[in-house]
């Protein structure tokens, strides 16, 4: 009990009491740091504008990513252990908290398309196949926070209309994430046609729901806004959420009807069963997929130019601006990456960054 509590006279006690101090206060938002230098790295790799470099700065990127998502998966998997009274009472209480741990299997997603785009580039289709094998696991993952996540504050914490923070699109936006992972993984995997198609019916499915979910609570979201319920100065950076599952489905759409109908894996046409999974069908796809994309992309806008002008009103003219930094931050670099890789890959490190 006294190393516990730190009473102690040994140096030794009291460092283990500090560590434990430090994860006892660990909390999910970290995630976000992971899942936005995650989509940097991604976006990196796949600009069309390439510098000397670029693709290793995207690789050294991702290797951080993937250090910072080991240990923050360890750090919070410690607190569950040690502290699992704080947790239950933290995720119980706060809306942010519990809708974070979504940010796992979004930053899970965005590693796998690395190892699809870098891996499999360079050492073959067994790492295609490494890609594949991860991403089914991201999809359970994706199918299980989706919905117990919701389910969860719908029956322990219902935040009501007029509380409802834009945080609780983050389960939505995991399930467009590992649609958008579908795609990018059948299209640069270098797999079979016989492992494509399942994956990528799967990825419209989870695509179908989460983008439905997330213009519910968009819908959700804005009336809290004309019921006078606008964000305080602290929560300016998390409006940018809002703007996330538009910009992911938008690619998601992008990147699925290209796997469906890329001219050298022709993944419906070589798989030819049916009348949908056919050679004309994946040429459809490919065609509505970039036309919806466009669509989903336009009402993404609003609501970037929304968030943008909240942040300038807030953050410079309303009761001294914004002056201190939170975690919450890191919550607009997603929404402002995966946006602007629609439009044009060239900006998209500009405008993320």
């Amino acid at each position: 009990m006294e190393e516990a509590n730190g009473r102690s006279g040994h140096g030794g006690p009291k460092r283990q009491s500090f560590l434990k101090g430090i994860i006892e206060r660990w909390s999910t938002i970290t995630f976000l740091i992971s899942q936005g230098t995650g989509i940097l790295a991604t976006v990196l790799f796949q600009l069309d504008w390439q510098f000397q470099g670029s693709e290793i700065i995207a690789t050294i990127v991702w290797i951080l990513t993937i250090l910072m998502f080991v240990l923050f998966s360890l750090a919070y998997i410690s607190k569950i252990i040690l502290f699992p009274k704080t947790v239950h009472r933290q995720l119980t209480s706060d809306l942010t908290e519990l809708c974070c741990l979504s940010s796992p299997s979004i930053t899970f997603g965005v590693i796998i398309n690395m190892v699809a785009l870098v891996c499999a580039k360079a050492w073959g289709p067994s790492w295609g196949m490494v890609a594949y094998v991860l991403n089914w696991i991201n999809i359970f993952i994706a199918f299980t926070v989706a919905v117990g996540i919701p389910y969860a504050y719908f029956r322990r914490t219902p935040p009501g209309i007029d509380n409802m923070p834009p945080s609780v699109i983050l389960p939505a936006i995991s399930a467009i994430t590992a649609a958008s992972t579908c795609g990018i993984v059948c299209f640069n995997g270098q797999l079979s046609a016989r492992a494509q198609v399942p994956m990528i019916i799967t990825g419209y499915v989870l695509l179908g729901f989460g983008l439905a979910d997330a213009v519910a609570i968009i819908f959700i979201y804005m009336a809290r806004l004309v019921n006078g319920g606008f964000p305080n100065k602290g929560q300016v950076w998390v409006n940018y959420i809002t703007v996330g599952p538009l910009g992911q489905a938008s690619v998601a759409m992008q990147m699925l009807g290209k796997a469906a109908s890329a001219p050298g894996n022709m993944t419906f046409a070589a798989y030819n069963k049916g009348t949908f999974l056919t050679r004309s069908a994946g040429q459809v796809l490919g065609t509505v997929g970039t036309l919806s994309g466009l669509l989903v992309w336009s009402y993404g806008v609003w609501w970037l130019l929304f968030s943008i002008a909240m942040t300038i009103h807030l953050g410079f003219f309303a009761d001294g601006g914004i002056r201190e930094y939170s975690l919450s931050a890191w919550s607009s670099v997603f929404p402002w990456v995966r946006f602007s890789q629609y439009l044009d890959r060239r900006w998209s490190m500009f405008i993320g960054s």
